[in-house]
């Protein structure tokens, strides 16, 4: 399970060492794209391959909306292997996307890690995550 919160640092060739405690979930081969909130999903490769058969059977490509948020994620995807080291190169363009330069925030998030710019990174009080649990009739 991908939980907790971890930095590391980006070098001048933009590889980033993935946090240990990620790398046994993540495997061999994983699935790096943009996310939805100006940060990086990181997938591992069975995780990525059951998010694009949702994606295609609730979202019919017959809808232009549909088309451009299966690319969203599509066309931004990268496939990452860890080298000897536990880097991983980030592609330039999604480096840009997020915004990230030196610091890197990861984020276990379940299902996937989130890789943020720690200034644009914003957590959810408790209080704000108490009430929408409540109104999803979950309790905790």
């Amino acid at each position: 399970m991908l939980i907790g919160k971890y930095t590391n640092t980006l070098d001048p060739k933009g590889r980033v060492i993935i946090p240990a405690a990620f790398r046994y979930d993540l495997k061999e081969k994983f699935i790096i794209t943009k996310g939805i909130e100006k940060c990086l999903y990181i997938y591992p490769e069975e995780e990525w391959i059951s998010l694009v058969d949702r994606l295609k059977k609730a979202m019919p490509s017959s809808k232009e909306a549909n088309r451009k948020a299966l690319r969203f994620f599509s066309s931004n995807a990268a496939e990452c292997e860890l080298d000897k080291q536990g880097r991983i190169l980030i592609p330039q363009h999604l480096r840009e996307y997020a915004s990230l330069s030196k610091e890197l925030l990861f984020i276990g998030s379940l299902n996937k890690v989130e890789v943020w710019n720690p200034e644009f990174y914003e957590d959810a009080d408790a209080e704000e995550v108490g009430a929408m649990l409540e109104e999803m009739d979950i309790e905790f």
